[in-house]
């Protein structure tokens, strides 16, 4: 497996089905940000009236619930680009899924939501995995703080800078370190029928550090384009005399400006996923329609 040939092919592939792939994915990622959005607003509307217990800092927004709430649309994503994948039309034709599974007369085109067993497993799995390292992360914090308090003498804000800047970076690095890993053990699910790391790991066998380095990249450049995107609409649109924007307005510039590269992070994470498993695992098209039910 080269580096280089997969990320091309991935992008490839990513290019020529544009228009099928954002049909299966912009629903769900639309649901996400809706209703990240709407947890936002009932939680922090009114900072003073939230309960502690639904804080924590390891998350986005702020509330360990944000990783519950997304979970199953980010599974369901997976596994919709997974199955058109696996079960590709014929080439110059357009399938267009919809509906939502057992309600098939307010199907609506264009629109495809689904709530298999597999997918449940799979969001539970992904819930869970950024539960940890959302709670682990939010850990860290107060470990650093507890250590900070020890100290006799107060310290500057410069004294810390360094070390909140080491830890930023390895949160970083270690979050997507984990996040690269159950990306490819729920397409293994979605794409095999069984849960099976074990015999996920051992098919890239001679290929980890590559996928590592391919999912990397990938990351890479949607970070790139989100945050150079975001900087440059926040210099054109924001002038630097304004008044401070209400909660509402950064909430909706928050959630509004996340949902196309929530898509966009989803959709090539989930087909790099599917060309390595397409390569190292076997075909299971059977498996693939029996997760995301038609």
């Amino acid at each position: 497996m080269r580096i280089s040939k997969t990320v091309a092919k991935v992008f490839g592939y990513c290019r020529a089905n544009a228009w099928p792939l954002f049909v299966a994915a912009w629903f769900p990622c639309f649901l996400t940000t809706l209703c990240l959005a709407a947890l936002a607003l009932i939680l922090f509307a009114d900072p003073g009236q939230v309960p502690g217990w639904l804080l924590s800092r390891g998350f986005d927004s702020r509330t360990w619930l944000s990783a519950i709430v997304a979970a199953p649309f980010s599974a369901m994503v997976i596994a919709f680009v997974l199955d058109r994948m696996a079960n590709a039309p014929e080439r110059g034709r357009v399938v267009v899924r919809r509906g939502v599974e057992r309600v098939k007369r307010y199907a609506i085109p264009g629109m495809r939501f689904e709530l298999g067993q597999r997918i449940l497993l799979a969001a539970l799995l992904l819930a869970v995995i950024q539960l940890v390292c959302g709670f682990a992360v939010a850990g860290e914090h107060r470990l650093l703080a507890a250590l900070l308090a020890t100290r006799d003498l107060p310290l500057n804000p410069e004294d810390v800078a360094h070390w909140v800047s080491a830890m930023g970076v390895f949160n970083l690095l270690a979050g997507a370190f984990v996040l690269v890993w159950t990306y490819l053990f729920v397409g293994d699910f979605l794409w095999t029928g069984s849960f099976d790391p074990i015999g996920c790991w051992r098919a890239l066998d001679g290929n980890h550090l590559r996928f590592l380095v391919i999912m990397f990249i990938v990351f890479a450049i949607v970070a790139i384009v989100k945050y150079g995107l975001v900087l440059a609409g926040a210099l054109i649109l924001i002038p630097t005399d304004a008044a401070s924007p209400s909660f509402l307005t950064l909430m909706l510039v928050h959630f509004g400006l996340a949902w196309p590269f929530d898509i966009l992070h989803l959709v090539l994470s989930a087909a790099t996923v599917g060309t390595i498993l397409g390569a190292f695992r076997p075909p299971a098209s059977a498996s693939i329609r029996s997760a995301v039910p038609l």
